[in-house]
């Protein structure tokens, strides 16, 4: 197929007008049947006229009925916010309205669900212009005080010129007239560039057969998966593919294999019932019966009630957080993991690294099988390769050979330029290739908040051309005094200021909204570089960047694992909160350090130290009970305490329990008292050990029953734990 001609006509009949300048589209979506590849038409024009160009063009590709996805196209249509609501759907004519905003996490997922040989209609409004307006998105990313207009344009610019410079996309562009008069013209980039367009002579692509694996990289996964289910022990299978690879029809085509076989109970889990709906297509279509045995289990119900299961499924695992799933490991003997790894969620990349770990620490059998073949568009899709360089959703930090030749003792400190940053492509994608593998739930979303966010910096520390490791840090707080009061009654949430606020309406730290924060909002060290000291420099030179900015404090909020709350106390950053809800991605309770930069930050930092362990005390008997004791140990390490010393009565019950046989129930008030008193001190003295740490925390403090089943086997029972708490008491009593 050759370029399309430009084309240019003008007059008052729009049925001829658009018969001659939208010509482009049935070409194009013949052209892309043929090859099996998808394929982008560009409208682009003001609202109105880009409104009505789709609108015809969809009419002339009738019988295709098209998918509208925009704010303005009638309630047929779906807006931007319920887009990933389409994962796991699949349609040939998609129309995409950017005039009413772009939202970059539903443009990944729209595009997913484009099968081969479909098109894309984007509308937008005139490339050379869009990156100069205010996109009503950009609300969205605008932190307090900040306006949408205060919001970088980065984003879109460079979005706005992947797309020009692609020789791949065909746009339609308005070139003048009014109401009255339809002035079109029809062109690809690669003919304004005198580039010639090379398609690939491949046939359409091949029928699929429900409940039939479609390509050999589907049938071993099949094949792998049938293994498992026949075989005893602990190998667990994980499964990883970019999308459209078949990864979740694979697991659906396994079910159907092994349930004619023989009678099995197979549980099915994923983060949300929909992103389940193609395993369970594939399976009924193998076998009629299949929901009959098939059973979906939402992940915490799956930990809470535990069903017995000889199989268990869990789809897109990188969209659960990391503790579910290391507790599905230790529950089920027969698990395959699958998960996108280059795809809309943006998580899969951080999955395949971190989870290793988990899975080479408890089940060192394991085994791992890629999905690489497409099988929803032919091999080398142009609309596949534009989104991802777009999205970044195949954004990859440097290789690990590379960073072993490098001197790390040499690296510097520097924080980019984001005007630079979003023009340098390869930076860019190392910059966020770290970030993906450092964050589960690392999104779309997130790259266009690092371009643009008003509040937010990027830092690197890196050497020739090779990034090291980045943080991404913002601004909070210095808010106004007539916001102190709605905020510490939970009346306001001013958006982008979560330190302060987390102070102020769960700490109790009442003043905490006023004084400025530099938050470090992720931070991410190159897998070859780890354990090297460079999070910590990294650390160092952002806390001095924001001492010489006057700030107050700088401080950190994430999912608290004990060797993060240890990675930030050796930064110096020290724990002054734990919310009482786990958080939905990452399955953990919110930690805040901080670390003083000024006096006033020291006030602060010393009033939410010293409220932590009296609140604590109360929570960990309720809101905090199931909390690892392992999390606490950190918390708690040299929390101050202002409990009095204990009485002569007191000391006497203490030594009663750890050196007789006087009962815990009896001793229990008494080793409360102990607890707030010494137990920080005693961590820090590392008194205790890890277990007696634990029993002392679980059962003193968070009030567990001895069926409590965490820790180590020897430890399980209440004679054991007993002895425990008896031999923790007596080291206590040497700090009383």
């Amino acid at each position: 197929m050759r370029p399309i001609d430009s084309v240019e006509c003008s007059g008052n009949s729009p049925p001829r007008d658009t018969a001659s300048a939208l010509a482009a589209a049935p070409a194009l979506q013949a052209d892309a049947v043929k090859t099996g590849h998808r394929r982008l038409l560009l409208i682009e024009g003001s609202a109105a006229w880009t409104l009505e160009a789709a609108q015809r063009v969809t009419s002339a590709l009738a019988p295709n009925t098209p998918r509208w996805i925009g704010t303005r196209f009638g309630p047929h249509a779906l807006p931007p916010s319920k887009a990933p609501e389409l994962l796991g759907g699949e349609c040939d004519l998609l129309v995409y309205d950017l005039h009413g905003g772009l939202d970059a996490d539903a443009l990944g997922a729209a595009v997913g669900t484009l099968r081969g040989g479909g098109l894309l209609l984007l509308l937008t409004p005139p490339l050379e212009r869009w990156p100069a307006l205010i996109d009503p998105e950009a609300g969205r990313i605008a932190v307090h005080p900040f306006t949408a207009a205060d919001v970088g344009r980065r984003f879109v610019g460079r979005l706005a010129r992947l797309i020009a410079q692609s020789p791949t996309v065909h746009r339609c562009r308005e070139t003048g007239g009014g109401s009255e008069t339809l002035t079109t013209q029809v062109l690809s980039a690669a003919t304004a560039s005198h580039a010639p367009v090379r398609y690939r002579e491949v046939n359409c692509l091949a029928p699929l057969t429900p409940g039939t694996p479609a390509t050999p990289d589907q049938q071993q996964a099949v094949d792998a998966i049938c293994h498992l289910a026949r075989t005893r022990g602990r190998r667990p299978l994980v499964l990883t593919a970019d999308r459209g690879r078949g990864k979740s029809a694979a697991l659906g085509i396994a079910a159907a294999r092994l349930l004619r076989e023989h009678p099995l109970r197979i549980i099915v889990t994923a983060p949300r019932r929909t992103a389940a709906d193609a395993l369970f297509d594939q399976a009924t279509a193998g076998c009629p019966t299949a929901l009959q045995a098939l059973r979906f289990v939402p992940p915490d119900a799956l930990l809470a009630e535990r069903p017995a299961a000889d199989l268990l499924l869990v789809d897109e695992a990188a969209g659960i957080p990391a503790p579910l799933l290391g507790r599905m490991l230790d529950h089920y003997g027969l698990i395959v993991f699958a998960t996108t790894v280059h795809g809309y969620e943006g998580t899969g990349r951080g999955f395949d690294v971190r989870f290793r770990a988990t899975l080479d620490a408890r089940t060192p059998g394991w085994r791992a099988l890629r999905l690489t073949a497409p099988i929803r568009w032919a091999q080398d899709d142009p609309l596949e390769q534009l989104i991802n360089q777009a999205l970044l959703l195949d954004a990859e930090p440097a290789a690990d050979d590379r960073i072993a030749t490098l001197d790390l003792g040499s690296a510097r400190f520097e924080t980019l330029d984001r005007d630079y940053l979003a023009g340098d492509e390869p930076l860019l994608r190392q910059v966020f290739g770290l970030l993906v593998l450092g964050h589960y739930q690392t999104r779309p979303a997130d790259l266009r908040h690092l371009l643009d966010g008003p509040n937010l910096a990027v830092s690197v520390l890196r050497t020739d051309d090779a990034v090291l490791a980045t943080a991404l840090t913002a601004e909070e707080g210095a808010l106004a005094d007539e916001l102190l009061i709605p905020i510490f009654d939970g009346r306001r949430r001013p958006r982008g200021h979560l330190l302060p606020q987390t102070l102020s309406a769960h700490a109790g730290v009442f003043d905490a909204p006023r004084l400025r924060f530099t938050r470090i909002v992720r931070i991410a060290v190159h897998p070859a570089a780890r354990q090297r000291g460079l999070g910590t420099r990294l650390v160092e030179s952002v806390t001095e960047q924001a001492n010489n900015s006057n700030h107050d404090l700088i401080g950190a909020s994430f999912g608290a694992r004990p060797e993060l709350l240890r990675f930030w106390r050796r930064c110096g950053l020290v724990a002054a909160q734990l919310g009482t809800h786990r958080n939905a991605a990452s399955g953990a309770h919110a930690a805040v350090v901080l670390r003083a930069l000024s006096e006033s930050g020291q006030g602060l930092l010393r009033e939410a130290r010293e409220r932590l362990l009296p609140r604590l005390a109360v929570q960990l008997a309720g809101p905090l009970r199931q909390v690892e004791p392992a999390i606490l140990t950190e918390l708690l390490h040299d929390a101050p305490t202002r409990e009095p010393p204990l009485t002569p009565a007191e000391s006497r019950e203490l030594q009663g329990f750890a050196d007789a046989l006087r009962s815990f129930e009896a001793a229990l008030p008494v080793l409360h008292r102990t607890a707030l008193l010494t137990l920080p001190r005693a961590l820090q003295a590392k008194a205790l050990d890890a277990d007696q740490a634990a029993a002392f925390i679980a059962h003193v403090l968070q009030h567990r029953d001895w069926s409590w089943a965490d820790g180590p086997p020897q430890h399980q029972g209440k004679a054991e734990r007993l002895r425990l708490l008896r031999a923790a008491a007596r080291r206590l009593a040497y700090f009383c």
